[in-house]
């Protein structure tokens, strides 16, 4: 029996095709738990001047049913998205003074569903030959934080193209103990120039960085741990 995941990710292939996405863009978008309409927005930026590399860790594939639908998960909801690639977050809901609320005896409670987000994991410009790192961190290690002038206008242009919007800096630029590094099996997808690429896992990842002249990635290749 289909499922409801299923048929949610069958709409997702039809409005796709409806606003003209590309089969490639949508196959993607399948494997990477992305919207489609999101892959093609990251291969047009990444196409335009001075040209761009931007590589994500991806959602659960099963997210992929749910983006554009849901909002993405941000930064104070800690929980972690389930296999079906959405997290529902249940609060008390309490009265101005921070009094909890009841009806009939019962407690009131909130509920908010969120589907997994994209992950920035590095971006980077081609300039005078070479690919430079724009660095998307708040100062000193801090979770949350203004970045600089061109990270933050790079941010906004990127954003005003996705739908399933970015909800914080490059991963690779978070110098703390509590960047939580790569596992062997995390998704990617490496966006340059225009042209888009699933790479499955974190060698697959490694290896993207080496083949592209992106620097070092900086995670153990043992471990995952996050090595700065």
């Amino acid at each position: 029996m289909i499922t409801i995941g299923e048929m949610m990710a069958h709409a997702r292939d039809v409005e796709a095709r409806r606003a003209g996405v590309s089969e490639a863009d949508i196959a993607l978008g399948r494997k990477a738990g992305m919207l489609p309409a999101d892959v093609a927005a990251l291969r047009a930026f990444t196409a335009g001047a001075p040209g761009w590399c931007i590589v994500v860790r991806c959602p659960k594939a099963a997210s992929y049913a749910w983006q554009g639908l849901l909002p993405a998960k941000i930064g104070a909801v800690s929980k972690k998205t389930g296999d079906s690639g959405v997290v529902s977050v249940h609060k008390l809901r309490r009265a101005p003074g921070g009094a909890p609320m009841f009806r009939d005896g019962e407690p009131m409670i909130d509920a908010s569903v969120y589907v997994s987000d994209y992950d920035l994991m590095g971006v980077w410009q081609f300039w005078k030959g070479s690919w430079q790192r724009l660095r998307i961190a708040a100062a000193g290690g801090a979770k949350r934080g203004s970045y600089g002038a061109e990270a933050a206008e790079m941010l906004r242009r990127l954003n005003r193209t996705l739908v399933t919007k970015i909800q914080h800096g490059c991963q690779d630029d978070w110098v703390s103990s509590d960047n939580r590094g790569v596992k062997p099996d995390d998704p990617f997808a490496g966006f340059v120039r225009g042209e888009a690429m699933f790479l499955d896992g974190a060698a697959a990842c490694r290896g993207f960085y080496a083949s592209r002249g992106l620097g070092a990635f900086p995670y153990d290749a043992a471990s995952g741990a996050f090595t700065g």
